[in-house]
């Protein structure tokens, strides 16, 4: 079984924006080359933080209006939803490295695991 998951223009409100809890969607096409780069690194981060984090796929050949409604232009893009909001966004292809350390301060330091990213501990 694929630790992600595929949302649509149907599922999206549900699987997304009513979650109870946070969900990193990556929008993108299933056929280009940077998106299937980046196909990786996301199912180990499902895989990692199954229980703490939703990870999803929109194919915006498919769902077109999703990337419409969050204004997507680069591909592919990742959204961090927590609460239905979009908290952090990511553009590009990118590292599994790379998107963990984006997100750590939205999701909370305790909750990412190595790499050490040095004293976030001050005062």
């Amino acid at each position: 079984m694929k630790p992600t998951i595929e949302i649509n223009e149907s599922n999206f409100e549900a699987e997304v924006l009513k979650s109870s809890q946070p969900v990193l969607v990556e929008f993108a096409t299933g056929w280009s080359l940077p998106s299937m780069m980046l196909d990786g690194a996301l199912d180990e981060i499902a895989a990692e933080f199954v229980d703490r984090l939703k990870v999803a796929h929109v194919q915006l050949d498919r769902s077109p209006n999703l990337g419409l409604w969050y204004g997507i232009r680069c591909l592919p893009t990742l959204l961090y939803f927590s609460d239905g909001e979009v908290r952090v966004g990511i553009f590009g292809t990118t590292s599994k490295e790379a998107i963990l350390s984006q997100l750590k301060p939205a999701i909370g330091s305790r909750r990412i695991p190595k790499p050490d990213l040095g004293s976030l501990n001050e005062g």
